[in-house]
């Protein structure tokens, strides 16, 4: 499993508590979710979302991989890969 963390845009200055499984990272509230190991370093989160199939699942050097042990509702993270060269 590799652990990525989903940024919510709250400042955690502004409201300084912590629910469930979030943390404290660059000042903003993040929530912790992995995903298997097979997501390359240089992905980048799209969106998550609780469909696996959408029509961006299909888009050259996109991603769609299961969320686990995390917080988030949704089942599906969608990722793009920044550097094509890492999947050739």
């Amino acid at each position: 499993m590799k652990t990525f963390y989903f940024d919510t845009g709250v400042k955690f200055s502004s409201y300084p508590f912590l629910c469930g499984n979030q943390v404290n990272r660059g000042g903003n509230k993040q929530i912790p979710y992995d995903v298997a190991d097979d997501v390359p370093n240089n992905a980048e989160l799209i969106f998550i979302c609780d469909t696996p199939d959408l029509p961006e699942a299909k888009a050259e050097y996109v991603i769609v991989r299961p969320i686990f042990n995390s917080d988030i509702i949704s089942k599906y993270a969608y990722f793009k890969i920044k550097n094509q060269e890492a999947l050739k």
